[in-house]
């Protein structure tokens, strides 16, 4: 029997909190392509640059929330959120126990998470290590707790899920799930273990914050306005303030990370890398592009 945790809230929050970081993404974009160079050109060349990983990491955890469901049968558990899963065999379950019970007003350190999307770890003095996976907490919220670990999962219906455990233990196991136990530091351990995979990460992330710096360093003694974008001819264009041209280590960067998840995607759910490495590829060619183009609009400038 499957079992989903409520996520209305979470994912309304969640939601929230992704659109202002977005909206910083946007602003210091804006403010680069407007303003002119100033000491502030600093700030709003840092505002995407910060908000973008941490954006990408607030959809992570939208995503876990979405994808997040427990399953529960004769033969064991099945507990997943995002990329992390949890296969328990039931003999391996000492007992369920309601958090407010086990340890009132358990909730995770402060992190990356928020009311209806409960995640992280804690270690709980008397207890252990208690890992969450959950939307509510208190008496809406279930600790499983097995030989190696203690997980915090919160069904819609927790007596629900309770009784089909206590159903599914009476019954007794026909064909045991295997314990597994999958992290998504896994996935950054395989990319990272793989030589050519580090070799076209770093090369395209290094192309566009070599090219950030170099512009930074040239752009005080650039004239008040520079060609910025091609007519249809290929000639240089559209005069604007040269901190427009920080917009293009930005894309670069942009494209670099939206490549470098995708690829680590990829290489989850196939056992030969190729697709990846071709994503990858394309943020090397993309940077690539952008220090030529940077290198004409200069050369015209």
């Amino acid at each position: 029997m499957k079992f989903i945790p409520k996520r209305a809230r979470g994912v309304i929050l969640g939601g929230l909190l992704l659109s202002a970081v977005t909206a910083l993404i946007l602003f210091g974009l804006y403010q680069l392509g407007t303003t002119p160079l100033s000491p502030w050109t600093a700030l709003w060349a840092a505002l995407p640059l910060a908000a973008t990983p941490l954006a990408a990491a607030i959809a992570y955890r939208l995503y876990g929330l979405l994808t997040a469901s427990y399953a529960v049968d004769r033969n064991g558990l099945t507990l997943r959120w995002g990329l992390r899963l949890e296969q328990i065999p039931l003999t391996s379950v000492r007992r369920l126990q309601s958090a407010d019970t086990l340890a009132p007003g358990l909730r995770p350190p402060p992190g990356l998470w928020w009311p209806g999307c409960i995640v992280g770890e804690r270690e709980v003095q008397g207890i252990g290590r208690i890992e969450f996976m959950a939307s509510e907490g208190g008496a809406g919220q279930i600790v499983v707790i097995t030989r190696q670990s203690q997980l915090a999962i919160s069904p819609a219906d927790p007596q629900a899920f309770q009784q089909a455990y206590i159903a599914g233990a009476r019954m007794g196991s026909l064909e045991p799930v295997p314990a597994l136990s999958l992290r998504p530091d896994f996935l950054v351990a395989r990319v990272w273990s793989d030589r050519v995979a580090r070799v076209l990460l770093v090369i395209g992330l290094g192309l566009p914050l070599v090219l950030l710096g170099y512009l930074a360093f040239r752009a005080p003694g650039l004239p008040p306005s520079v060609p910025f974008g091609f007519d249809a001819q290929g000639g240089p264009a559209l005069s604007a303030p040269p901190g427009r041209l920080l917009l293009l280590p930005m894309i670069g960067f942009v494209c670099w990370m939206i490549d470098a998840v995708l690829g680590a995607w990829l290489l989850r759910r196939e056992t030969r890398p190729h697709l990846s490495y071709a994503l990858w590829s394309t943020a090397i060619a993309v940077g690539g592009m952008l220090w030529v183009a940077v290198a004409f609009l200069l050369g015209a400038a």
